[in-house]
């Protein structure tokens, strides 16, 4: 089999003939390939460099491309802050007050070089690849997760617990979900084989399980459904514990989980069984950037005899891996999964 071919075994339920490897690694392949990150979100054949050489370099099954968290917010006029090697970060907000939200003018995405600089770097790796590695679009932000940034956390935060200004909000939220659907259909257009969203605000680390199930559960569901009727495979990642609301990300309509590493990985396995393929969750930084290669391969393998029983599983960390990682202990989680 090759990579595509175990992703897609493991995504219908079956069985691969060994547990596929697709990092979230953005950072790292850039630092690898000597690609500052300036250089990765402005020019395209850089930026599929970054993620074919170190697919090439460590025999990946499958890539995810990843860019940064605010290219949306970009998109939508949120103040970003580029650094020459770090990725780019929202500053600001678009909106002062959430009343401001019927000044929005519709969102037409496609015209901002950030979002094509990354759909050309897709493309460029799709046609490299072929169907022989299986290629993951990251589309940025889920709309809740969006709405934070256009908003600026605080304030929308604030905003959520005004009763009054719950129409305001869901106003802020179709805006939001229109501008992530046209990037979900502009990605499917790329030959990427899977879409897939990030709403790292969205998890209890940052709002209650209520607050999730009325403000972002609904538009991960929209989202999942979407890609679907664009005929791709959906997968979503929320950062932090996410147990409590597990089931509801299990039964959410995603293909696939990207759970953080603070999940419980045994509830995840239990409730995500025969639903949805389970994607991670090793510790980036603890263990991917900053443990032992032998400790890397242990908690791999772990990982790996803990899904067995279900065939659902690729090996991953449970967020974006930092460009620190020594590359002995990437070349750990490959042989885990591949001496399995």
């Amino acid at each position: 089999m090759n990579g595509r071919q175990r992703i897609e075994s493991v995504l219908a339920g079956e069985r691969p003939d060994r547990p596929p490897v697709m990092l979230h690694n953005f950072m790292h392949a850039a630092r690898e390939a000597g690609v500052t990150m300036r250089d990765f979100r402005r020019d395209p054949a850089a930026l599929a460099r970054t993620f074919i050489e170190s697919v090439e370099r460590y025999r990946l099954d499958g890539v995810m491309i990843d860019v940064d968290t605010a290219t949306l917010a970009g998109a939508l006029g949120v103040p970003v802050e580029y650094p020459e090697d770090e990725p780019a970060v929202a500053r600001g907000a678009r909106l002062q007050s959430l009343q401001e939200v019927e000044s929005l003018d519709p969102p037409d995405v496609a015209r901002h070089e950030g979002v094509q600089v990354w759909l050309e770097g897709v493309r460029l790796i799709c046609r490299h690849f072929g169907d022989a590695v299986y290629v993951r679009g990251n589309c940025d932000q889920c709309p809740f997760a969006l709405a934070a940034l256009v908003r600026s956390m605080e304030g929308w935060l604030m905003d959520l617990m005004d009763p009054e200004l719950g129409p305001a909000a869901e106003r802020l939220l179709e805006h939001c979900a229109e501008a992530g659907q046209q990037f979900l259909k502009l990605m499917s257009e790329t030959g990427a084989h899977m879409l897939s969203n990030g709403d790292s605000a969205a998890g209890p680390s940052v709002i209650s399980p209520r607050m999730y199930r009325r403000w972002a559960l609904p538009y991960e569901r929209r989202f999942a459904a979407y890609a679907h009727s664009l005929g791709r495979p959906y997968a979503l990642h929320v950062c932090g514990n996410t147990r409590a609301i597990l089931a509801e990300l299990a039964g959410c309509g995603a293909d696939a989980l990207e759970l953080d590493y603070k999940t419980d990985v045994r509830l995840a396995h239990d409730l995500l069984k025969d639903r949805a393929t389970f994607i991670g969750n090793l510790d980036p930084s603890g263990v991917v950037a900053l443990g032992t290669p032998e400790r890397v391969e242990r908690e791999a393998r772990a990982l790996i005899r803990l899904f067995a029983d279900t065939g659902r599983f690729i090996l991953n960390a449970g967020c974006a891996i930092p460009a620190t990682a020594p590359r002995e202990n990437i070349r750990a989680m490959v042989r885990a999964a591949a001496s399995w």
